[in-house]
């Protein structure tokens, strides 16, 4: 393949700054003078475009900060960009910015992102609009007075939309001021090329409207806009066969492209006259004919006698513009019987063989042909070779080697009835002939065409088959034979059928299409097609049938011994070959098999309370069918139930409130002895209230001064349920009849406060109060709680503070000390007497004697002891709820005697 390439230029950029741009950290518009006044207005817009053009853009560039001073206003001011536009004004664009509380009385300073700056050009002029509140401040030069070099203009409703045209502005009532407002301008970037490609190459076959490249240009200054423009083509003459679209940047064809390279150039320029240029270069090649089926070879025999088309050329050429011719460059050895001419009805190209020719396989067996083809810029070159072929035997194809028979009906078939054709093929598509032999003579004969036609009447005919021996040949060879028998079918015999058994026996319940026995049958005419019906007793084909092969099947109807009359069905099958039949009897006998028990549903439930161990739940509903109807059994897959002759029973205590389930899904057999089936037994037990609630003490004492204050807690007394749930729940009841009143109360905890004023109690009196707890099944327990309102304890240091009861002051504690104290003295009395009777006490008289000796031999003293004065002071006890505990009278810690 040949493929010609031209040189692709090299991308120049060329960029063009303008003079007049801006200037970073220079160029600025407006100013911020010492303010001290601030507009009254709201949402007000100003422009300032006074005479002495302080607040004048000069420059082409973009605004890259915002710089003003805020007095006492706050919100969001937009910093804006107007162009004249005749007697109206455009706004250009604004920038958002957020004044806080924290930039008051105190000049801004707001950067803007690249990505927001306003591009501005020499003529334009700033403004700004507040959201509320004007923000920035003014300073009136002069007074007020003076020339009106510095008055601006302004509007209530002026646009907020860049691009937009606003006649709404006016001339500003305030004359000679001066806004804090300060733009400072930056230069903008020069737009580039950069992502666009430089080159490309393309083939001359490139459809018109395709598109070749695209080409945009880009700046830095997202807010910039840029015009891009196809400016040149080189050579020029190449323009007409491209379009360019400046807003897409699409370059695609018009019309067939130029062989060569072709050199666009494009031109992009932004806002201030920045200019960058792009060249793109496009390359052109040809593509040469291909040939797509050559080289190739043909073999053809040696005795084709007629003009003969050996090969059709496939050139193709991928330049749509172009086309090829093709002709023989050379043939080798030379001969005139090959030649190169168009195929009939088509513009390719063929190789033909003369009709009469002189090939020979002994004298040349193969000829080379160089076959050129160009497209007037590039010739191409391949080659075809023809081999010569000796001549091939044809081979019959439908009569394959073996044996081979068909079978006709003598009385239905007339003389000149088709009854087989004999198909060849030959490698060289030479004429055949046909011949053939038939043992014995028979009424047939074999044509050219192939087909063995009858060629005198079959009836009357004593043989019922002829063997054909079938020749063809292609005026070389001789090829056969191949034999084929033709059967006559009117001579006929019966079948008969040879198997039949005495009986069969088949299971109850057998699968629907279960094969119950084959039947075979046997038939002199081989070749007989034979059908196969029944009839059976007793209405049994319902249950059995006998398919057309002979096969006693079950039907789809199911068999079940227990409902089944009778239980013996006698099959009659009958086989025919059209003409003849025969028949035989099968007898059937259905057995009887156990079959399963079987619930009638896959759940079943039962509910009961829970409780100990042997306690009854209840008799499950269980419905359940034996077929045999066997006495069942069942047996249960959850050891927490036990299940006696229908009666489910707990197997030991269960206790919902000892945190078992409310729910037990149970797997639940039933047995006839040796089959089952199963089901679910959902079990659900009751929670019931069979906890009583306790206090811990039947009887409490506490002790509580007059003026204890209302919510002071006495005593924590909870009682306790071992249910859960609401049947745990416990409320408080009072009974405090004795009291005259609502002293007190009991919260939900267990506990015990004061809920009224008890200074009407006097010191030292003592109520019983009886306390119920009630849990959420209705069972009580009580407890009798003693509040002892105690007197005031005075010593030398008169101090009065609450107490703890002392051991003598209740009642029940002198009660049990004097019956100890009685059994005590008894008890001393006792020792008393067998000391004085069974003791001896002369050691004591010794003992005596010897210390009144030593007394008299002493000086005897008499000490004086006068009584001293012991102040006592109770320390304060004061109760909190925080440190409250159960008071026993037998545990005070009060010291004080009264």
């Amino acid at each position: 393949m040949y493929k010609t390439t031209f040189v692709v230029l090299i991308l120049i950029w060329n960029i063009n700054e303008i003079v007049g741009q801006c200037v970073a950290g220079t160029d600025i518009a407006g100013k911020t003078p010492t303010v001290a006044t601030t507009d009254a207005g709201t949402a007000r817009t100003f422009i300032f475009n006074s005479n002495d053009e302080d607040y004048k853009i000069k420059c082409c560039g973009f605004v890259a900060s915002w710089e003003f001073y805020v007095g006492s206003a706050t919100g969001t001011l937009y910093a804006q960009v107007w162009r004249p536009s005749g007697t109206d004004w455009e706004l250009v664009g604004q920038n958002a910015i957020t004044v806080t509380t924290g930039d008051q009385n105190a000049l801004k300073t707001e950067p803007i992102d690249a990505s927001q700056q306003i591009p501005v050009k020499i003529g334009d002029f700033i403004g700004f609009k507040s959201t509320a509140a004007t923000i920035p401040m003014y300073y009136r030069t002069n007074n007020g007075v003076g020339s009106d070099n510095e008055n601006i203009q302004f509007s209530d409703s002026a646009t907020t939309t860049p691009g937009s045209t606003d006649t709404s502005f006016n001339q500003y009532g305030v004359t000679n001021i001066e806004f804090s407002l300060k733009a400072n301008l930056a230069p903008g970037n020069v737009p580039t090329f950069g992502a666009s490609p430089t080159s490309s190459s393309v083939t001359d076959d490139t459809a018109v409207g395709t598109p070749i490249a695209t080409v945009t240009a880009t700046d830095a200054d997202t807010l910039d806009t840029l015009t891009t423009q196809w400016t040149a083509t080189s050579p020029a003459g190449n323009s007409g066969v491209f379009n360019y679209d400046s807003v897409t940047g699409a370059l695609t064809t018009t019309n067939q492209l130029p062989i060569g390279t072709t050199d666009l150039t494009f031109t992009s320029t932004d806002n201030c006259g920045n200019t960058v240029t792009h060249v793109y270069s496009l390359t052109v090649t040809n593509y040469p004919p291909v040939f797509q089926n050559l080289p190739d070879t043909t073999s053809i025999s040696e005795d084709i006698a007629v003009e003969t088309q050996l090969k059709v050329l496939t050139v193709t050429d991928a330049s749509l513009a172009d086309t090829v011719t093709c002709l023989v460059n050379n043939i080798n050895p030379a001969t005139t019987d090959l030649y190169l001419r168009y195929a009939p009805g088509t513009s390719d190209y063929a190789v033909y063989l003369r009709g009469d020719n002189s090939l020979n396989y002994d004298t040349q067996r193969q000829y080379v042909i160089t076959i050129d083809c160009t497209d007037s810029k590039v010739t191409v070159q391949e080659t075809y070779t023809v081999y010569v072929l000796r001549n091939q035997q044809p081979t019959i194809t439908n009569l394959p080697a073996g044996s081979n028979s068909i079978e006709i009906a003598g009385s239905t078939t007339p003389i000149g009835t088709n009854i087989f054709t004999v198909t060849s093929t030959d490698p060289e598509n030479d004429q055949l002939h046909y011949n053939m032999t038939c043992i014995p003579a028979c009424p047939f004969k074999i044509y050219d065409s192939g087909d063995i036609q009858v060629d005198s009447s079959l009836s009357g005919l004593t043989s019922t088959a002829y063997d054909l021996f079938v020749y063809v040949y292609d005026g070389s060879t001789l090829v056969g034979p191949r034999s084929l028998t033709v059967k006559i079918s009117d001579i006929n015999t019966a079948p008969n059928i040879t198997n039949l058994p005495s009986g069969i026996v088949v299971p109850e319940n057998s699968a629907p299409s279960t094969t119950l026995y084959t039947l075979e049958k046997t038939d002199v005419n081989s070749l007989d097609t034979h059908t196969w019906t029944y009839s059976i007793s007793s209405g049994g084909s319902v249950y059995f049938a006998v398919d057309s092969s002979g096969i006693v099947k079950t039907t789809s109807t199911p068999i079940n011994y227990e409902t089944i009359t009778p239980k013996t069905f006698y099959v009659t099958a009958y086989v025919s070959d059209g003409q003849a039949s025969a028949s035989g009897t099968l007898t059937i006998d259905v057995s009887n098999v156990n079959e399963a028990p079987s619930f009638s549903k896959t759940t079943y439930s039962v509910t009961g309370n829970e409780g100990a161990a042997g306690a009854t739940i209840g008799t499950p509903a269980f419905v359940v069918t034996d077929p045999e109807g066997d006495t069942v059994t069942y047996s249960l897959a959850c050891p927490e139930f036990t299940l006696t002759s229908g009666v489910l029973t707990f197997t030991s205590d269960y206790d919902v409130d000892a945190g078992l389930a409310t729910t037990v899904s149970c797997g639940v057999t039933v047995s006839d002895g040796s089959l089952t089936d199963t089901a679910t037994l959902v079990v659900n037990i009751n929670n019931i209230n069979d906890n009583t609630p306790t206090f811990f003490r039947s009887t409490y004492s506490f002790y509580v001064t007059h003026d204890s204050t209302v919510g002071t807690v006495i005593a924590d007394i909870p009682a306790t349920d071992g249910d859960i749930g609401t049947f745990g729940e416990i409320t408080y009841s009072i009974d405090q009849t004795s009291t005259g009143g609502t002293y007190f109360r009991m919260n939900s905890d267990g506990g015990l406060y004061v809920a009224s004023d008890l200074s009407t109690f006097s010191a030292g009196t003592t109520k019983d109060i009886i306390i119920t707890a009630t849990d959420g099944g209705g069972l009580t327990d009580t407890t009798t709680v003693t509040i002892v309102i105690p007197g005031v304890t005075t010593t030398t240091v008169s101090t009065t503070t609450d107490r703890y009861m002392t051991f003598f002051e209740d009642t029940r504690n002198v009660a049990w000390f004097v019956a100890c104290m009685a059994l005590l003295v008894g008890l001393l009395i006792l020792i008393s007497v067998f000391i004085v009777r069974y003791g001896d006490f002369s050691w004591m008289k010794r003992l005596c004697d010897e210390l009144s000796r030593k007394c008299r031999r002493k000086r005897r003293f008499k000490i004086r002891r006068e009584p001293t004065e012991i102040s006592y002071v109770e320390p304060s006890r004061v109760r909190t709820p925080a440190s409250l505990t159960t008071w026993d009278a037998w545990k005070s810690n009060d010291h004080t005697f009264n």
